[in-house]
């Protein structure tokens, strides 16, 4: 049985948010994508003070970017969160709110809806008395980032001048200046085929991806290992995939594994790939090991590593010193949106309700009180962007 939910009003908010199936696209057919979020974020704005405006990206997946202007243009502060989630998978009841310990379990409940609602919270906040900031406000609510974030491509594409940004995401109300990114690559061996009845007429593929597997086991992982940063730690390797052969009684003449290189800050993701093949067809030399191979690129994402003397940073502290939560300042392993908008110049941080622990699981949560305190967070760093009396408070 449900038990009686936390009384901050975005919780309301989240609860319409979590009641509509926004899978992306990409993890299949019966996914409805993130237009339903689109319509409800539109019918909550209307009549407001907020300009609200639609962004194509793809066919019936739109951006929605919703703009509080108030004669500040020098100093907008970009709001930036996601509507799309995962698929629902084994989660029961995963478009139903229910709170159960202080929590309310849904799927996008922690990623990123929680995050989204308290935006939406606060935006509708300041738009009652735009007259008190001291900043634009902008929230652009996003398509795609479950899959290749191109919806905040479309957004920076248009080059809005943005001051300073914060990406919703799980941080468990910390704020996060550092992350890493990621470069994902494909590793392919080439054999030769054969009849299983003779094998040595064949050269297995499987058999060179043995090699392979074995070099990151014993080169890279203990080589990135002495790598490190002070907030993310150290980079990680990781074969994801791995596809081989065609049929049971053929040597396979191709095997192929999906590699995910998490990187950190300092580095960078084509490097990374390209660091990788050098070291493994070293490697193969070396060892005099009859290994052929390919490598090819999948996708490049960029660590995020925010000076903490930006100005997003200082009234991101001071806004948290107003709520009584903590101004530390970390670093997280996963990565998010934040480090795109840092790249194009723009100084950003991420913060949000909720534990990275708890996306995409089976019983995706987020804590209710954290929901309301976010979304107070929000509302005090609009509040007080581009005020000189709250901007050097570190």
């Amino acid at each position: 049985m449900s038990e009686q939910k936390e009384c901050h009003p975005a919780l309301a908010i989240l609860e319409d948010l979590v009641r509509i199936q926004s899978v992306n696209p990409h993890y299949g057919s019966d996914a409805c994508g993130e237009g339903k979020v689109a319509e409800y974020i539109e019918r909550r704005f209307q009549g407001t003070k907020v300009k609200v405006s639609r962004q194509p990206v793809f066919p019936g997946r739109d951006n929605l970017v919703l703009e509080l202007r108030t004669g500040h243009g020098d100093a907008t502060l970009l709001f930036e969160t996601h509507m799309d989630t995962v698929s629902i998978g084994s989660m029961e009841n995963a478009l139903t709110p229910i709170y159960r310990d202080g929590r309310m379990y849904a799927r996008g409940a922690c990623d990123a809806k929680g995050s989204l609602a308290g935006m939406i919270w606060a935006l509708e906040e300041c738009a009652k008395h735009p007259e008190q900031l001291h900043a634009d406000v902008v929230l652009c609510a996003a398509v795609d980032e479950e899959h290749e974030y191109r919806g905040l491509r479309a957004f920076m594409a248009a080059g809005m001048p943005i001051a300073g940004a914060v990406v919703g995401e799980p941080t468990e109300l910390s704020i996060v200046v550092a992350h890493k990114g990621c470069a994902r690559f494909a590793v392919m061996t080439h054999g030769k085929a054969a009849h299983s009845s003779m094998p040595e007429e064949g050269d297995s593929a499987i058999f060179q991806m043995v090699q392979v597997l074995q070099f990151m086991r014993d080169v890279v992982e203990p080589e990135l290992r002495t790598r490190s940063h002070p907030l993310c730690g150290s980079p990680t390797i990781v074969a994801g995939t791995i596809h081989g052969g065609t049929q049971i009684n053929i040597v396979p003449e191709q095997c192929e594994i999906e590699v995910d290189r998490r990187i950190i800050p300092g580095e960078l993701p084509e490097t990374a790939i390209a660091e990788f093949e050098r070291q493994l067809r070293e490697y193969i030399e070396r060892e005099g090991l009859q290994v052929q191979v390919s490598v090819r690129e999948l996708l490049l994402d960029w660590a995020l590593e925010t000076p903490k003397d930006a100005e997003v940073v200082s009234f991101a502290r001071h806004a948290a010193r107003t709520l009584g939560l903590s101004d530390e300042l970390v670093g997280v392993t996963y990565g998010s949106d934040a480090s795109k908008l840092q790249r194009q110049g723009i100084p950003t941080i991420v913060y949000g309700p909720g534990s990275i622990a708890q996306a995409h699981s089976k019983e995706e949560w987020v804590s209710a009180n954290e929901v309301g305190l976010a979304a107070q967070f929000y509302y005090h760093l609009a509040r007080s962007f581009g005020s000189p009396e709250d901007g050097g408070a570190s």
